[in-house]
């Protein structure tokens, strides 16, 4: 009887180890080229450059109030309109386009330049730095920059966040233009609110107090023998203070209003006015009058307080504050222009980084013509 043995050879045997472990290899192999190909991959997903994505982003905008809406626009009163976007557009990295410059703003939009008016300070300079030696230096410290809502009196120029209105109430201010009759003490008005030739002058203030801001701040000084602040500290431009403003110009800013006070001597005094704006710290001062300061004198009588104390007082002013403030002065004609007068006032203003005018009030001198008594000195 044949006995099969069921044990293969050993040369099969060895075949298909070695074909096993071939499989095994190759398999590992696979998974390791594979798992090397991911990770490459996923790697270089970090390294290359992000496509360009561009994002609109929605705004969410309230309707805004009315007093907000006020804020805003002051903030360009005087400027000229910029470019507004509704959407904004957001890119993850930077994509290659440019955008177009953004428009320049012309600066004669932002503060007109009155040709006349550069005369007037070259001239002003010249004025203070010849004559009697007094020069015409810087008295106070500079006003800088200007910024804040634009405004005008008298056609002179300004921008800033505060501003003081001076107005001169002496009688010469109403009598020469025939609103009062008589002169010194004794001078009564013949026409009564808007009838007046001051009237013009009221009419000037209330349009400067309406053209401002409500984030703007304002004050009112009035003077004679004596100078008056309308609120001890400058208020907001709102609307109920504009009213009150207006009510008070109209109604207070009149003759015999700014009598001598504290035990202090009456006349014209620009001293005490000037002191007293700048004790309301504004950024700049509207100065109206129609002369030299004058000061109370045994008898009764009046003389002229000289040039350098006026001067002096707007410098002991400019010291109290930590940015000087710009005094613009216009000198109102209610007869004929005097040549001491004129130069006491440009070197003020020169002195104090302002501007000079001259103004021709209505009906200059018809006092004087029509009343002999108030020819020689109607203050």
């Amino acid at each position: 009887m044949i006995a099969f043995s069921t044990t293969p050879p050993p040369d099969e045997q060895k075949r298909k180890k070695k074909l096993i472990t071939s499989v095994i290899i190759a398999s590992i192999a696979i998974h390791l080229i594979g798992g090397g190909a991911a990770a490459i991959w996923i790697v270089a997903r970090y390294f290359a450059p992000p496509k360009a994505q561009f994002v609109a982003i929605k705004e969410v905008r309230i309707p805004a109030k009315e007093r907000e809406h006020k804020l805003n626009m002051a903030e360009f009163d005087a400027l000229a309109p910029k470019p507004a976007f509704n959407d904004k557009i957001a890119s993850l990295r930077p994509a290659k386009l440019s955008l177009p410059d953004l428009p320049k703003v012309p600066l004669d939009q932002v503060m007109p330049i009155d040709p006349s008016a550069l005369i007037t300070e070259q001239v002003s300079a010249l004025v203070g730095a010849s004559g009697d030696g007094s020069g015409d230096g810087s008295g106070g410290k500079g006003g800088g920059g200007m910024g804040g809502v634009g405004m005008s009196f008298f056609g002179i120029r300004d921008k800033g966040t505060s501003v003081v209105i001076m107005i001169d109430v002496s009688d010469s201010m109403f009598t020469r233009t025939g609103d009062a009759e008589g002169g010194g003490r004794g001078g009564t008005l013949v026409k009564q609110g808007t009838e007046q030739s001051f009237q013009a002058v009221r009419e000037q203030a209330l349009a400067l107090v309406d053209s401002l801001g409500p984030n703007t701040r304002f004050g009112i000084v009035r003077w004679s023998g004596g100078a008056y602040s309308w609120k001890p500290e400058l208020v907001a431009a709102n609307d109920q203070n504009k009213l009150d403003a207006r009510e008070h110009i109209q109604n207070q800013v009149d003759m015999k209003t700014a009598r001598p006070k504290g035990g202090r001597p009456g006349g014209t005094r620009h001293d005490y006015a000037l002191e007293e704006a700048f004790k309301l710290r504004p950024e700049v001062i509207y100065m109206l009058t129609d002369g030299n300061a004058t000061q109370s004198a045994g008898g009764g009588g009046l003389t002229p307080i000289p040039a350098d104390e006026i001067w002096d007082a707007a410098k002991k002013g400019q010291a109290s504050l930590e940015k000087g403030a710009r005094l613009h002065v216009i000198y109102y004609l209610t007869g004929n222009a005097k040549e001491d007068e004129e130069r006491m006032l440009r070197v003020l203003a020169s002195r104090n980084d302002g501007r000079f005018k001259k103004e021709r009030a209505k009906n200059a001198g018809e006092g004087s013509r029509n009343n002999r008594n108030n020819r020689s000195n109607p203050r």
